[in-house]
């Protein structure tokens, strides 16, 4: 994660209560946050007038050297497993039509709410969130994963300029590159924040709690933060936090927001490109402009499905079609971790003739109370029993924080040049009780019927985004 704020460097000082941390000049990368009523276009370039304090931690961000291959694969491995968990439930009510979340998104949002969870609310979380292995700081986890994703367009970029330069082309613009995951915390200036959970953001996330006024402006704030994630996200997530979804019951909104742009590795041919028939689910068709390219990929195929990685410049980061034998219910029904891994691991280099339909697709904001609290997180949004302490151990007026809602929303884009993709996560927290003589033969994969995708990174396996298009068509909420 790169700092893109650097006007937050001179943010300025409030005295906190004592049970807080330090207040004022640090600089957290790429977070923001208001302090009054901004205006609606209020950016990063404002007037010093209305750049945000901050409650920070002094630490510097760790370096993703100092984690364990170890831990980094352990949490990797649990994140997965609750991608495919929190899929399972957000899949059901998107059986006719289409979606892609971020289950990584998700993670690293849930995981800085983590870091202030105690006794059973932490035990719930973890068990949910499939951090519950012995010993694992998830912390850790997540600040090497997230700093090693940081360095995929750059490497992507490098790659793609030495093509250029070897074909005599134009160099390709770092526009094109992109991987940017970036936190922010809001919490409302009232309470007093705890050093330990400071010095986690700073540490691990790369922030730290900027102070809002959710007790008098609530409304103000989530305008503000839904600019930032518009901003964070090139426009590509707008409108996170719906109409309503804070009130003056609001305390703390921590987010995550990521934006990923990369050319394929290697590109489809605008020319090939052709119209066909697309069968949905109910059996009716619908014409969609498929892309056509026979090349060598890492594929597998059981009874269950054909699943194809395309990968994207760099070589880093894919793109899976899963094509089920049957239909798409019933291969996602009996999608598992386990499923998951040993088909990431089956893989295997085939000639395979892809067809593969253009798509753009942008979800409503969901909530995801309900899958977590079915998923046997419950204690978190209880406003009574939920034990959010280690953020702040004495909350003004006897309030108890408790987690309200976490909202999510999400994009995904495939077409000729490659893939663009954005997700934004909130958790709202409350206060209140080349030439073969002999080729092989191509596996053909014609994907014409509803499909599960996904976006991975291929050197730690990490599912960034998952979904499924029921109709390339339909491109949701845009």
């Amino acid at each position: 994660m790169r700092n893109h704020h650097p006007y937050l460097a001179a943010l300025i000082a409030l005295a906190l209560p004592a049970c807080g941390g330090s207040s004022g000049s640090s600089n957290p990368a790429g977070a923001g946050g208001s302090t009054s009523q901004p205006a609606a276009d209020a950016g990063p370039g404002d007037d010093a007038a209305t750049k945000p304090a901050m409650a920070a931690s002094e630490l510097p961000r760790a370096p993703a050297s100092s984690v364990p291959a170890a831990t980094l694969a352990a949490v990797v491995d649990g994140d997965n497993a609750f991608a495919i968990d929190l899929y399972g439930k957000v899949r059901v009510d998107a059986a006719d039509h289409n979606v892609v979340i971020s289950p990584l998104s998700v993670s690293l949002a849930l995981s800085m709410t983590y870091a202030g969870a105690q006794n059973a609310t932490a035990t719930e979380m973890a068990k949910a969130l499939h951090w519950d292995a012995p010993g694992l700081d998830v912390h850790a986890g997540h600040n090497a994963l997230t700093q090693a994703l940081a360095g995929r367009p750059d490497d992507a970029l490098h790659s793609a300029k030495e093509k250029a330069s070897q074909a005599g082309e134009p160099e390709p613009s770092a526009d094109d590159f992109r991987l940017h995951i970036v936190n922010s915390v809001w919490g409302d200036r009232s309470y007093a924040w705890e050093q330990p959970f400071l010095d986690t953001l700073a540490t691990d996330y790369g922030t730290g709690v900027y102070l809002a006024d959710f007790l008098h402006q609530f409304d103000a704030e989530r305008l503000y933060i839904n600019s930032w994630v518009s901003q964070e996200t090139q426009n590509k997530i707008n409108d996170l936090l719906p109409d309503g979804s804070l009130t003056d019951q609001t305390r703390m909104v921590l987010v995550d927001a990521m934006h990923l742009k990369l050319p394929w590795d290697g590109p489809f041919e605008k020319a090939a490109t052709q119209q066909g028939d697309f069968t949905k689910a109910d059996s009716s068709t619908v014409k969609a402009d498929y892309m056509s390219q026979q090349s060598t990929f890492s594929y597998f195929e059981d009874a269950n499905a054909q699943i194809v990685s395309l990968p994207l410049e760099g070589r880093q980061i894919s793109l899976v079609v899963a094509l089920p034998k049957g239909t798409l219910d019933s291969f996602e029904s009996g999608l598992t971790a386990g499923y998951w891994k040993s088909a990431w691991q089956g893989r295997a280099s085939r000639l395979v003739a892809l067809q593969l339909p253009k798509f753009s697709f942008t979800s409503d904001s969901i909530r995801l109370k309900n899958a977590f609290e079915s998923l046997g997180m419950v204690q978190a949004f209880d406003a009574n029993a939920a034990d959010f302490h280690g953020m702040c151990k004495t909350p003004p007026n006897g309030e108890n924080l408790f987690i309200g809602d976490i909202f999510h929303k999400a994009m995904m884009a495939v077409d000729e040049n490659g893939v663009e993709a954005a997700a934004a996560t909130a958790v709202a927290m409350f206060g209140g009780s080349g030439g073969n003589p002999n080729p092989p033969q191509p596996v053909v994969m014609n994907v014409n019927k509803p499909f599960a995708v996904a976006i991975v990174d291929e050197p730690t396996g990490s599912v960034l985004f998952l979904g499924h298009i029921t109709d390339p068509n339909d491109k949701g909420s845009q």
